[in-house]
């Protein structure tokens, strides 16, 4: 089944097995979770997931293999009970695997949370973070 897009997409992180909804979800988009930062996507979702849309909504549920669903009795946010099943392969087909740069682990300095800009006029960057101005 060749879904539509962009979809909102529920899915549930292999690694920490949070819920995550990723709305106007497109190949493009990166699928990271929100708590453990995995991208979940890097999966082998086959393995490990089971995928349903909703016939109502559109919206694509991947869910752990373990989670129970149940066609018919189980229900989409949007009131439905009509699902299809959404075969996976198709799907890992269709989105792209984000690529990842390993030149950002290869720096001992580099720092994602805080990058200090070239033409900083402060010796340390993160001094700005670290200021406590008073409010």
């Amino acid at each position: 089944m060749k879904l539509k897009t962009p979809f909102e997409l529920l899915i549930e992180c292999e690694g920490c097995g949070l819920e995550n909804l990723i709305p106007e979800f497109t190949p493009e988009v990166p699928a990271v979770c929100n708590q453990c930062r995995e991208n979940m996507l890097a999966y082998d979702l086959q393995q490990t997931h089971q995928g349903h849309t909703c016939d109502s909504c559109g919206r694509a549920y991947l869910l752990k293999t373990e989670t129970e669903f149940v066609d018919g009795e189980s229900e989409c946010q949007c009131g439905s009970r009509d699902f299809t099943e959404l075969s996976l392969k198709d799907f890992a087909d269709q989105t792209a695997q984000p690529q990842t740069s390993e030149s950002d682990d290869a720096d001992p300095d580099f720092d994602w949370c805080r990058p200090a800009p070239d033409d900083s006029p402060q010796d340390d960057f993160n001094e700005i973070f670290d200021d406590n101005p008073g409010f």
